[in-house]
């Protein structure tokens, strides 16, 4: 049977500008914030997913001509030495630290036709139009330049090999390249080649299934690029970070509904009719966060609880009932995935702020277990979209793994220049 865990020859940026290159996801930036990165940071990875920013480009972004104007910019990356490549496959141990929490992992390829065997566990549905998007970005760029996330559940096949190897690895020998970023996140990478891998390719190779916490579009693009290019050399994998299930950080993913003109008592008492609500009550401590099986309504500068009855199968999941029985039946919101007046709202949002947002209505959900998530993914079920904000929120730049035949300059390989 093909590994599903595989090493990778990695590009990176070098030691002294992984600082500089490596940004946060473009779509986490605000126009402002964004002009500013492009201005003040030549080396950022910014400048290679807009490549507008500084020449003109035939093409509008979405486009063929657009991507290829990507790819022209990663090359000039490269001939500056602003990113460069391994001398041989291996693996990354990627250590993520956060002022609350510090995630481990390894940075490695996934086999596609293991994904297609459904050995890469999904838990949510994906859009056509966005998935064909993602092939012609992929087709024409020629690499993943952010890992999917992935969760490897508590007693898989090799587990404390892999834990042990990656231990070792961390306590022999120095992070090859450490630094923080702005947002008070210290990035520190081991790069783990033939010479220094203390066993973990075969630990790895033990390693039967993985839980697709995050990318399921990058994942089902990838898959459709496979089955239209088989002959393209590499494109058979997708770039991973592979964490221990216990390790994600799960918070909620409210709703806001934008121009609702309704009353909220009405809709209240509607909700308190459902039989599968046991009451809807106001809160006196608006910043009392909900539980499994509560979710709050804020309006107006005030907030009302509803508690829904006991769930003893544990598999209600509360942001699908929101969906169903509330977005859907009562507010006549039937297309959740496109509705303009249909916002979604990551639980990294303080209360506090959420609560300020007067003029529009509010569901606040507490975020799903893990071990919902994965029953769900190995009953090949689906949450609801955007049910889920899971961290960590990988750097983009920071990890590339390059495929098929697309020519690019030659350049040394990482730790000879």
């Amino acid at each position: 049977m093909r590994k599903l865990v595989r090493p990778f020859r990695l590009v990176q940026p070098p030691r002294h500008l992984a600082h500089l290159v490596a940004s946060r996801s473009y779509l986490s930036y605000d126009k402002s914030e964004l002009q500013d990165k492009l201005v003040r940071n030549p080396y950022s990875y910014l400048q290679v997913i807009n490549p507008d920013a500084k020449k003109e480009v035939k093409g509008k972004r979405g486009t063929k001509p657009f991507f290829r104007a990507v790819r022209d910019e990663y090359d000039e990356f490269l001939a500056k030495g602003w990113l460069e490549g391994t001398d041989g496959p291996g693996y990354v141990i990627y250590r993520q630290t956060t002022p609350e929490k510090t995630y481990t992992g390894v940075v490695c390829v996934l086999d596609l036709e293991r994904a297609k065997d459904g050995d890469i566990k999904i838990h949510e549905q994906t859009l056509e139009t966005r998935e064909e998007l993602f092939v012609e970005y992929l087709e024409n760029v020629g690499f993943h330049a952010e890992p999917i996330l992935c969760a490897r559940k508590t007693g898989h096949p090799g587990e404390s090999k892999v834990d042990l190897c990656i231990d070792e690895i961390i306590a022999g020998s120095p992070a090859t390249c450490d630094f923080s970023t702005t947002d008070r996140i210290r990035h520190s990478i081991w790069w783990v080649n033939k010479d220094m891998d203390h066993g973990l390719s075969e630990a790895l190779a033990e390693m039967d299934k993985v839980y697709l916490a995050d990318g399921h579009h990058r994942l089902a693009s990838s898959l459709k690029l496979m089955h239209r290019y088989s002959n393209e050399p590499g494109v058979d994998r997708i770039l991973a970070f592979v964490i221990p299930a216990e390790e994600l950080n799960i918070l909620g993913f409210h709703r806001e509904v934008l121009n609702w003109k309704g009353d909220v008592k009405k809709l209240l008492a509607q909700i308190t009719a459902h039989n599968s609500v046991v009451k809807v009550s106001k809160l006196d401590n608006i910043s009392d966060e909900p539980h499994i099986g509560e979710i709050d309504v804020i309006f107006g500068g005030e907030a009302h609880r509803i508690v829904l009855k006991r769930d003893n199968s544990g598999n209600r999941i509360d942001a699908q009932w929101l969906g169903e029985e509330v977005i859907e039946k009562v507010l006549d919101i039937t297309d959740p995935r496109n509705n303009p007046d249909l916002k979604y709202i990551p639980g990294t949002e303080s209360r506090e702020d959420i609560v300020k947002r007067e003029g529009n209505l509010m569901f606040c959900l507490h975020p799903i277990p893990v071990d919902q998530i994965t029953n769900t993914a190995d009953e090949g079920g689906h949450l609801p979209p955007k049910s889920t904000w899971v961290e960590p929120k990988l750097r983009s730049g920071l990890f590339v793994y390059e495929f098929g035949n697309h020519d690019h300059p030659e350049y040394k390989p990482y730790g000879q220049r």
